[in-house]
């Protein structure tokens, strides 16, 4: 042990370096709180996390699975609220941990012009691989506008939907209830990795399930780093509006 490295920063079990504010060892998965307060802990977050995540796991199958829901605009706008509103419901439950996650914290014109170029060049990739997949492989054109041009102003409904509710919505979900809960019951970086893949899961497509989880891993990444969920809000509306823009372009309508 260093001469500037004190006994709380070294795991009481195995003697590996602690991370800050990690609730168990890196090395041999020991509790860095008593034993009796971690268990606690460990048997409240992990059924909050497993019962919410039920819940979205549930209600994307009915939506991907039920045609009376998927192929309608209406669903997906119930769909959207019903998350929403489950996703609430949980960070209210959880208030004492999301409650600092709604602070922006460390906030930088830098670094949010960063993360905002860092999401148009990864849409604008994603975007044309994507589209060169189902044209090459799979031979069909899927476009977001075909759910939205019925409506009186189908851009404006497209963005909000596709870029502005799900960045809010998915973020309070993932980025704040499951991965705070997960912090409560597995170390930092697991929570990260265990979050992300969740949130690929739960959009339930092969394709997109690889570009999916190292986004998701980004997103995770940047909430651990700033302890504040409005980075990934931003990343994650300009990446889909980014999507949304290139797919308006690609139709003539921008």
């Amino acid at each position: 042990m260093s001469e500037t490295e004190t006994i709380a920063d070294t795991c009481t079990y195995c003697g590996s370096r602690m991370e800050p504010d990690s609730t168990v060892c890196y090395q041999c998965g020991s509790p860095t709180v008593p034993r009796e307060e971690w268990e606690g802990a460990y048997d409240k977050y992990r059924t909050l996390v497993v019962s919410f995540f039920s819940i979205n796991l549930i209600v994307c199958l009915v939506f991907n699975f039920w045609p009376a829901a998927s192929a309608t605009l209406t669903g997906l706008i119930i769909v959207d609220m019903v998350l929403f509103a489950v996703a609430a419901w949980y960070a209210y439950r959880m208030r004492e941990l999301i409650a600092p996650l709604l602070v922006w914290n460390r906030f930088s014109w830098w670094r949010v012009a960063a993360l905002v170029a860092v999401a148009v060049i990864s849409a604008v990739i994603v975007n044309f691989g994507v589209k060169w997949i189902n044209r090459s492989v799979f031979s069909r054109e899927l476009y977001y506008y075909a759910s939205f041009r019925g409506l009186q102003f189908p851009k404006t409904a497209m963005f909000l939907l596709i870029a502005f509710f799900p960045a809010l919505s998915e973020e309070l979900a993932y980025r704040g209830v499951l991965q705070a809960g997960l912090l409560k019951i597995m170390h930092n970086r697991q929570a990260v990795v265990v979050t992300a893949l969740l949130f690929a899961i739960i959009h339930m497509s092969i394709i997109s399930f690889f570009w999916l989880l190292p986004f998701a891993l980004f997103l995770g990444y940047i909430r651990q780093r700033t302890n504040t969920i409005w980075y990934g809000v931003l990343i994650h509306f300009f990446f889909n509006a980014t999507t949304c823009y290139l797919e308006l372009h690609e139709l003539n309508f921008m």
